[in-house]
């Protein structure tokens, strides 16, 4: 199984549930993909962020059964709370409409607690901060089994910033573990040219002779995002006094950014989506005595767009870091005017920048975040979810071969019914 996102893990355990060994690459340094969550702040201050997926719905009834089992396990919690609508003009929240019931499903004690829950189903076996090169062997080759090569997934000689200080990493001997019967790509990169930008390398599926999976991953279109993690301070700003009536103000204003737990922002260039983080269930700086308030702020597809372009920078180098320093400071700066404004709408005065104290900024760049909507029908339709190849011995899996908020989708990690042994 290649990628140990939810889509890759969900199935490698209903292939363990079936009596199949399975093995998990994953480049990460741990499972989630997209279910990721980024910790920061002092050793135990339990400072995170979901900067990722922030929650899912779970209405297709064969998804829903699954999340039952979850909520069973102590994996995941329903996120409630304010949620609606952000007018980045007026600064006008709109609450999400009463009368329609929306269940927003998360991660306990964070997002990825699903996927390590998964990971430790027996029978798989996770292999972290690997990257999958190649495939060798298969159907008429020898034994007709497959060998899997990898590397590690840290950067090489050829991809390190040439202005580093350091000597260059040079690149490690691969690896091949063999004799797997049937191999599964749950991630998009494994079609992707980033192997290319990064490592130099052709894409792995280019090793095999399994064209359905090959196009229908790669014709699946992406778009960026980045997203910002924000800690805020809790209570009293330093030299702020309640006795005064400036100061008063200020420490009332500095307590909380916005009203609400989740909102979709319109109208604004930068800002797409902000969510307090630490509203869900299970956050340990949801607790009343916390020190800080965590933020994710997911950016508009058009502002990441724009920052790609300019810059397209391979992570790992002191350019990439560069370029997410300043896609920090810039959504910081845009999400500051939009809480100014939403407290002057409420009647609350003005928020500014001297008046908030920032424990903890950062951002992260999704390369390939959210899936067209154009998205391999076909393939979704052929196989609910996932592309086989005609013999069966290759399978491409997850969002990237169906459509977004699709049942394919939702289920895209359900293996097919056919070929029990693989």
């Amino acid at each position: 199984m290649v990628g140990a996102g939810i889509s890759g893990l969900t199935a490698a355990s209903h292939l363990a549930r079936g009596g199949c060994a399975v093995t998990v690459y994953e480049t990460g340094r741990g499972p989630g993909g997209r279910t990721s969550t980024r910790r920061a702040g002092p050793d135990g201050a339990g400072w995170q962020f979901d900067h990722g997926a922030q929650y899912f719905a779970a209405k297709d009834p064969a998804f829903r059964a699954i999340v039952e089992d979850w909520r069973a396990e102590g994996l995941v919690a329903e996120w409630t709370g304010v949620f609606g609508t952000l007018d980045a003009t007026t600064g006008t929240f709109v609450r999400e409409d009463g009368s329609e019931t929306k269940e927003r499903w998360v991660g306990t004690p964070s997002m990825n607690a699903v996927a390590k829950g998964l990971a430790r189903r027996p029978g798989i076996s996770l292999v972290t901060s690997r990257r999958v090169t190649s495939f060798e062997g298969g159907p008429g080759v020898g034994d007709g089994t497959w060998t899997v090569v990898h590397r590690s997934s840290a950067p090489t000689a050829q991809t390190d910033d040439p202005g580093a200080k350091t000597d260059p990493v040079p690149a490690e001997p691969p690896r091949r573990d063999a004799r797997f019967v049937a191999v599964v790509a749950a991630d998009k990169q494994a079609a992707s040219d980033r192997s290319v930008r990064v490592y130099g390398e052709d894409p792995p599926l280019l090793s095999l002779a399994a064209p359905a999976v090959w196009e229908g991953m790669r014709a699946s279109g992406q778009t960026p995002s980045f997203a910002l993690m924000l800690a805020v301070k809790n209570g009293r700003k330093s030299g702020a006094d309640d006795k005064d009536e400036d100061g008063a103000e200020m420490n009332a204003i500095f307590s909380r950014l916005f009203e609400f737990q989740g909102a979709t922002v319109e109208g604004d260039d930068v800002v797409a989506w902000i969510a307090d983080d630490s509203s869900k269930p299970g956050r340990r700086t949801g607790e009343p005595d916390a020190d800080v308030t965590c933020w994710v702020v997911q950016s508009t597809p058009a502002y990441a767009a724009r920052r790609v372009k300019a810059a397209a920078t391979v992570p790992g180098t002191s350019a990439h870091q560069a370029l997410l320093n300043e896609v920090a400071e810039e959504m910081t700066d845009a999400l500051l005017k939009l809480a100014a404004k939403s407290a002057k709408r409420r009647g609350e005065g003005s928020v500014e920048a001297s008046k908030i104290e920032i424990a903890h900024v950062a951002a992260h760049r999704w390369g390939a975040a959210f899936p067209d909507d154009s998205a391999v029908a076909a393939a979704a339709a052929s196989g609910g979810g996932a592309s086989p190849t005609r013999r069966g011995e290759w399978w491409g899996a997850g969002i990237s071969v169906c459509p977004p908020r699709s049942k394919a989708r939702r289920s895209a990690g359900r293996p097919p019914q056919r070929g029990s042994r693989k």
